[in-house]
């Protein structure tokens, strides 16, 4: 990954970025890409005087497909629909009849990489405590064909990366919609939108905040027609929150029939952010190594219902659903107290999760679980990982928020 670091100078790739491929009689050069319909607008323009208009001719692998030209003040352009297209490189052939009569042809290998249009762009700020404070940092992916080339967060456009990581430690509390424009080696601009959250002085990225871990795999799983992780997890006797983590799946419920999957456990090493419940005193304390950022007030089990122990979190769920001997409940619903978010523990039968019921919140009224303002477990759901260290203790004593 590509990475910025606060207080160091940007390293800019020394590339040209307006890249024009000429031989003999033509030349090509991209000049738009309609990032919404992933069509790429391509010039085309003449070395030698021609008595008719060329003809274009797309290679996808072996496939030969002619395409439309079109003439505008004296400009000749054509697109590519790069939905239309099964390969990642694509070749073109020119030809024309040039002023003699001479038959003319230029054939352009590999001219056009889709991979550089339509990029699956991993963007990545996190942070770390470092001697005299906090360090941020700036990661992007694949940063050997692209260019970063601004940064805009509300009304806010940042030019130089360099200035937006060094201003980070003066933006407020909360969740930030911004807007990374990236620069291809076509000289072709398209934009991803990232989200992060600012909490204390810690700044990251959704789930970027991950403690080291190691696979374990014990063999494949086809998924059959009906399964799901928690059934396939139970299947192997473990966690589906391994299962999710070690295939890489960004959303469990779309698993389908026929897909393999990786089956074994996850082990991880001590965790950045670290969760502790003090049952005693019905409240959250989350940690970022050994920075307390945030106390928070949650709901805790009747009795001794919350076992204490040390945990981690297993698996993750946004607007979860709510089975309930065997009757399902869905998102949303009053008489779903899961709230908006379900992080389970180690052991699947805790979890931490928001509610239908913010009143209940300060008090000994749960079956077990953890429950929070749906805004809090919003935020925890965000920065905390898989992996998460979570403590739960009995105790009197009282931390500063």
């Amino acid at each position: 990954m590509r990475k910025i670091t606060k207080g160091l100078s940007l390293v800019i790739f020394v590339t040209l970025f307006s890249v024009i491929f000429s031989e003999n009689y033509f030349q090509l050069y991209p000049v738009e890409y309609d990032q919404t319909q992933n069509i790429v607008k391509i010039n085309l323009e003449s070395y030698t005087n021609t008595t008719q208009k060329p003809n274009v001719y797309i290679y996808d692998g072996g496939d030969r497909k002619k395409l439309t030209l079109y003439e505008k003040e004296n400009i000749y352009f054509f697109y590519v629909n790069l939905n239309a297209f099964k390969g990642n490189y694509y070749s073109f052939l020119i030809t024309s009849m040039d002023k003699e009569g001479k038959y003319v042809s230029q054939f352009f290998a590999n001219f056009l990489e889709k991979a550089l249009f339509a990029p699956n762009i991993e963007v990545e700020i996190t942070t770390s405590v470092v001697e005299n404070g906090y360090q941020y940092y700036l990661d992007y992916y694949p940063e050997e064909d692209l260019e970063l080339v601004k940064v805009q967060v509300g009304d806010t456009v940042f030019e130089d990366p360099d200035e937006f990581l060094r201003l980070l430690s003066n933006f407020e509390d909360g969740f930030y919609e911004s807007v990374f424009t990236f620069r291809n080696r076509y000289g072709i601009h398209f934009e991803q939108k990232i989200t992060f959250l600012k909490l204390a002085k810690v700044v990251a990225t959704e789930n970027v905040l991950k403690p080291k871990q190691k696979y374990e795999v014990y063999g494949y799983h086809i998924v059959q027609k009906g399964e799901s992780i928690y059934k396939i997890a139970e299947k192997y006797k473990v966690l589906p929150g391994d299962l999710v983590n070690m295939n890489d799946l960004k959303d469990p419920s779309l698993i389908y029939p026929g897909q393999a999957l990786k089956i074994g456990k996850v082990k991880y090493e001590e965790s950045p952010l670290r969760l502790e419940i003090n049952l005693s005193k019905n409240k959250m304390y989350l940690y970022f190594h050994d920075q307390l950022l945030k106390t928070y007030i949650v709901a805790v089990g009747m009795s001794d219902y919350t076992p204490p122990g040390y945990y981690r979190i297993s698996y993750k769920e946004k607007d979860p659903a709510l089975y309930w001997y065997d009757e399902y409940i869905p998102p949303g619903s009053l008489m779903n107290g899961m709230g908006t978010r379900w992080l389970q523990l180690s052991n699947p039968q805790y979890g931490i999760h928001g509610t239908t019921k913010p009143w209940e919140i300060g008090k000994r009224i749960s079956h077990g679980c953890i429950r929070m303002f749906n805004f809090d477990v919003e935020v925890i759901d965000f920065l905390a990982s898989l992996g998460t260290e979570v403590y739960v203790y009995n105790g009197e004593s009282e931390k500063e928020s």
